[in-house]
């Protein structure tokens, strides 16, 4: 029992590997209302990328191709946020092309706009879908509002 979140999961079907969700996987914690931050790692974006291949061969498209395979899956965008790693997981050598720093990550709002996501699910995957977990998953006094 208890809400599960994948801070930093993207899908298998559009990346094989063992850090990447399974379809069925991503359909059990949405059953459990988490949320999965998609990692903007060039490497669980494209299969194809290595990472002596140049950034620019992985786009803003592929970031938001993983996260709308997650909405279709899930049936709503309630269950997909972002999980960078831009902290330090990786270089901005491995980010998609036009993210180098975390003030860059506002261009992937657009980019959702520009395949059909509302103003409403462009927010929650920006950051509000993390804020409802954590608002009703926290205790109350651990809580800045």
């Amino acid at each position: 029992s208890g809400r599960v979140i994948a801070s930093h999961s993207n899908p298998r079907a559009r990346v094989p590997g063992p850090r990447q969700l399974s379809d069925e996987m991503i359909r059990r914690l949405v059953e459990r209302d988490g949320v999965i931050g998609v990692v903007l790692y060039n490497r669980f974006l494209r299969a194809d990328w290595r990472k002596h291949d140049p950034k620019t061969a992985v786009t803003l498209d592929d970031v938001v191709a993983a996260v709308d395979h997650i909405c279709q899956v899930a049936g709503d965008a309630r269950h997909v946020g972002l999980g960078s790693d831009f902290d330090g997981g990786f270089g901005a050598e491995s980010a998609p092309a036009g993210l180098d720093t975390v003030a860059d990550l506002r261009l992937i709002g657009p980019a959702l706009a520009d395949r059909g996501y509302s103003d409403a699910d462009v927010a929650a995957i920006l950051g509000g879908n993390w804020l409802r977990v954590l608002r009703e998953t926290l205790p109350k006094e651990k809580l800045l509002e």
